[in-house]
């Protein structure tokens, strides 16, 4: 039997799929380069926005009361015309308004970023090949919509209903 309440939204950059109650059935990553890459499904109502700023590969982010814990895996979704890139991190040194992550492009710079939380997936792709991922069951519960976080050179389809 075919199920027709299932939607898609591709992404080629960070951006909502819907900020609607759904659940979501299953993701296609696909990388532009043979290279470590990732992207997230995250809840777009957990973010928070702050500043960046890069020496060497340490980035220090700057987001008050940015509620972290050492350790926390978080979806930076980056200011276009940077050098840094958007992706998935893991914070360290967390203060009340500050936490460092390590950058894989190295550097003077900084710049704004917007950061998300609540993360339902992660996927990491290495290849060129598309990356299907069906959730399996009911899906996972959205309440809050569907944010897609497309690390550089990554594109994603999201399928929910």
């Amino acid at each position: 039997m075919m199920q027709y309440d299932v939607k898609s939204y591709h992404a080629q950059a960070s951006g909502n799929a819907t900020t609607s109650a759904v659940r979501l059935k299953g993701v296609t990553v696909t990388s532009a380069t043979v290279s470590a890459r990732n992207m997230a499904v995250a809840d777009p109502a957990a973010s928070k926005s702050g500043t960046w700023s890069r020496t060497g590969t340490l980035v220090t982010v700057t987001i008050n009361d940015n509620g972290l814990t050492n350790g926390q895996r978080v979806f930076l979704d980056v200011a276009a015309g940077t050098t840094m890139r958007d992706g998935v991190y893991t914070v360290a040194n967390v203060t009340t308004n500050t936490f460092t992550v390590t950058s894989v492009t190295s550097g003077t710079a900084s710049g704004t970023v917007t950061m998300y939380t609540n993360i339902y997936v992660e996927l990491d792709t290495f290849n060129t090949v598309g990356l299907p991922v069906p959730v399996p069951g009911e899906g996972i519960y959205c309440p809050n919509g569907i944010f897609v976080g497309c690390g550089s050179s990554v594109t994603a389809t999201v399928f929910y209903g």
